[in-house]
């Protein structure tokens, strides 16, 4: 069973950029327990003590509540950790890999939620979640020393570094430490980074 939202019920008067930063949190608290697809707008507008039909002012449709709710998710939950410049880029490509374990572990159930209700088929859900990790390339190329000046040669190194994180998300999740030791795990995903990078500045 879900847990209720954490949310106060109140029905004074908000701006509308603060109430749908609310409905938008309550979206947040539900994806704890359910995937995206699966978050049932009269729970939610319950929650913020409004109507559906309210809720509709708000976000016109479904869909972009859905979208908004993944945005704000996927922004939170994927931000990098901060890296040192004085490191070597091994290292903080490690410490970025670390961050990213630690946050599943914390947050196995909304991540999985996340990532696969980014799959449920809505097209502003699936964009939405393509936003967040188009956000995320920049400062993974930063950490490994690599600059993100667009050139027919790096284009293809974005590209692969956007696909190494969709398959580090992956690997992460079906992860079990009990089979996989943490640091053989995270030596890997380290060498395999920039082995993909390797590869794409020689082809």
């Amino acid at each position: 069973m879900a847990a209720t939202p954490n949310a106060v019920v109140t029905r004074s008067r908000m701006s509308g950029c603060d109430r749908r930063r609310q409905l938008v949190q309550i979206g947040w608290q539900l994806l704890q327990n359910q995937p995206i697809h699966e978050l049932a707008l009269d729970e939610v507008a319950a929650a913020a003590g409004i109507s559906r039909s309210l809720l509709f002012h708000y976000f016109p449709t479904k869909g972009d509540f859905y979208a908004a709710v993944v945005e704000a998710a996927g922004a939170r939950m994927l931000k990098p950790v901060r890296v040192t410049g004085s490191d070597t880029p091994e290292q903080r490509v490690r410490v970025l890999i670390e961050g990213f374990i630690r946050l599943v572990e914390r947050n196995r159930v909304g991540y999985t939620s996340l990532v696969r209700g980014a799959g449920g088929g809505d097209v502003r859900v699936v964009d939405a979640m393509a936003r967040v990790r188009d956000s995320l390339v920049p400062r993974w190329l930063s950490a490994a020393g690599i600059s993100d000046v667009s050139t027919p040669e790096t284009e293809l190194t974005r590209l692969v570094v956007r696909g190494w994180l969709v398959g580090m998300e992956e690997t992460v999740l079906a992860w079990n430490p009990q089979r996989v030791a943490r640091d053989v795990l995270i030596d890997h995903l380290v060498r395999s980074f920039f082995a993909e990078i390797e590869l794409a500045a020689t082809s």
